[in-house]
This record gives structure tokens, sequence and C-alpha cells, in this order.
């Protein structure tokens, strides 16, 4: 019987996205918030770019929001 190792990796956002969690966390938003999409207010620009984020992203997304995550600094 082999026992594998299992090495789990923080997902890697883009710093905007993780600007808008961070902003959103600040404002009471949880994890169940996040994953709640009709809480997604079409007033709030940080939401509508996270929703946008997620439609393309779904697994990262659930993962940065539920556990935790690394910065991709935007390179200029």
């Amino acid at each position: 019987m082999t026992t594998e190792a299992t090495t789990v990796f923080k997902p890697v956002i883009p710093s905007k996205i993780a600007e808008s969690i961070e902003s959103l966390r600040s404002e009471g938003w949880t994890a169940d918030d996040f994953l709640n999409f009709p809480r997604y207010d079409e007033e709030c620009p940080e939401a509508r770019l996270l929703y946008h984020y997620f439609r393309n992203n779904r697994v990262t997304f659930a993962a940065a929001v539920i556990n935790s995550y690394s910065v991709q600094e935007m390179q200029q």
C-alpha cells in the first residue's frame, strides 16, 4: 500500500481581485456572502468585478474566498 502526500497550494489571484475581496470583507461579507450571488448588487463595483472573475475562474475564486490566497502582483 502506497501513501501519497497531497500538497495544497494557495490559489494565486490578481491584486485587484484581492483588494475587492478584502474591501467587501471589511464591510462584513463572509465566505457565504461571496458564494451567494444574489447578494452581488449592481451598485457595488467590487462585487461586480468579483462576479465576472468568478464566471471565468470558479474553482480559484471559491478556494481564495474559503481558504486563503496569494496575490499576483501586476507587472508594469
